[in-house]
């Protein structure tokens, strides 16, 4: 059964195309069982049959890869609404990883089972933090924004308490949650207009999520969700993708760090006992996991502060 969430406005202008009027239309819940077989009709050929990106079509179109629908980082940067477009629309240009054609012969309802479907595939941001309604995305760099003094006190804290790090990790997508419209039918990502911006507080400001490559011991890369609150405790630490047992001892694991971790305190996690040698091996990987992400979100904060919209409370 289809669910439409709406609310009232008081007074409605009719005006436009239908097509106008279905995308200003607050989002659907979409059948996630029939965006599955669209999914595996229309995109598997690029993305893959299980979201990866690696569809039979996709080698042909060398460095343009298709995007993996399974990566958090990349689908949570695009809301309900402009998932929606871009399947209606397509994709051309720089902000494409790959031209995408248009799904224009689909019909509204259509698209939003694609676009549940396409969310069953990788963590959303509700996931972390139920209440969300708007959030930003930014990529921040550790060590690369604001003065000498901000950037090298950074890149201190990153070699102390996270060791050597690969540069690529030091980039982080951070998502900045926010719950300012609880009548909102799904999250909206905020565009980076200051009027906008500037309705954004620290009153509600839910937190930060990250999607991470964990390290495990043994040194495989594992995807993973990460939620700090605004005071950078972490909320959430979950492994993203992978097989069911080993996601299964991730977690089990993963479940001593939460509610570790404080603004200001250093992240001297201690969650293993003298004889398990692999959780202090993830006592090691977690903090160095914790650490980037705090500091991007010290990114974040220090870059809202600068900029003369902000309320100052970031």
């Amino acid at each position: 059964m289809r669910i439409v969430k709406f609310f009232v406005l008081g007074c409605l202008v009719l005006a436009g195309s239908a097509r106008a009027d279905e995308e200003s239309a607050p989002p659907l819940i979409g059948d996630v069982v029939n965006g599955g077989k669209l999914y595996r009709a229309n995109c598997a050929v690029c993305h893959g049959y299980d979201g990866s990106g690696q569809g039979p079509a996709a080698k042909i179109l060398g460095k343009a890869r298709p995007a993996d629908h399974r990566d958090g980082s990349v689908m949570n940067s695009l809301d309900d609404r402009m998932l929606f477009g871009r399947i209606r629309e397509g994709c051309r240009g720089a902000n494409c990883a790959a031209t995408m054609p248009a799904f224009a012969d689909l019909d509204t309802l259509e698209i939003w089972d694609l676009v549940a479907f396409l969310r069953s595939l990788h963590l959303p941001l509700q996931a972390f933090f139920p209440q969300v309604d708007q959030y930003l995305v930014k990529r921040y760099t550790v060590g690369q924004i604001g003065p000498d003094e901000f950037k090298a006190g950074q890149l201190e804290r990153i070699q102390k308490f996270a060791g050597k790090v690969d540069p690529k990790d030091l980039s982080q997508t951070t998502f900045t949650l926010f719950r300012a419209d609880p009548r909102r039918a799904s999250p909206e990502l905020v565009p980076q207009e200051p009027r906008r911006l500037a309705e954004l507080t620290k009153d509600n400001k839910l937190g930060y999520v990250f999607f991470m490559d964990f390290i495990d011991p043994r040194g495989a890369r594992i995807p993973v969700g990460l939620a700090l609150d605004p005071n950078f405790t972490i909320t959430h630490l979950v492994a993203a993708g992978g097989d069911p047992g080993r996601v299964n001892e991730l977690n089990t694991r993963f479940q001593k760090f939460i509610g570790l971790g404080k603004r200001g305190d250093k992240p001297e996690f201690a969650t293993a006992d003298k004889k398990d040698k692999i959780q202090a091996a993830f006592d090691v990987a977690v903090r160095r996991l914790y650490t980037i992400a705090v500091e991007a979100a010290n990114a974040y904060e220090f870059e809202e502060k600068d900029r003369s919209w902000a309320d100052g409370t970031f």
